[in-house]
């Protein structure tokens, strides 16, 4: 019988960090397919690149915890709340240049603006689990 993947993460104190980077990358994925799919205006190069990134950069963190490595939790507080910046300053924030696409700026529904919010906040949720660790390790 196969075992799930928190059962063979390794120590026991990096399940939530997998737990949330994996949700994090699956949210992240719900928001490129909510660009991808549903919205009607074009993703600036810039914007692409960061979002490229951003994928990268979890997925990096979700192998360090699934590792269990001594620095996860410093990748996941920096995906974590890096992500939250991210989204704050590419959808929210009025336009500053070619890594910005201010929602208010493009015609989005309320689905998409829930597709925004949603990985922004489960950015600062894993950044708050990744603080907890580290805390709880010093």
């Amino acid at each position: 019988m196969s075992q799930g993947i928190l059962s063979r993460v390794s120590p026991r104190r990096s399940r939530p960090l997998v737990a949330g980077s994996a949700l994090l990358l699956a949210i992240l994925l719900a928001h490129a397919l909510d660009h991808a799919l549903r919205q009607e205006a074009s993703v600036p190069g810039g914007v692409s690149a960061v979002g490229a990134a951003g994928f990268v950069a979890v997925a990096v963190a979700l192998g360090l915890a699934i590792a269990g490595h001594r620095l996860d939790a410093a990748a996941a507080a920096v995906v974590g709340f890096g992500t939250t910046l991210g989204f704050l300053a590419i959808h929210v924030a009025p336009d500053w240049g070619p890594f910005s696409q201010p929602y208010s700026d493009i015609p989005v529904d309320d689905l998409s603006w829930a597709a925004m919010f949603v990985p922004l906040a489960a950015g600062a949720v894993l950044g708050g689990l990744a603080l907890s660790r580290l805390r709880d390790t010093e």
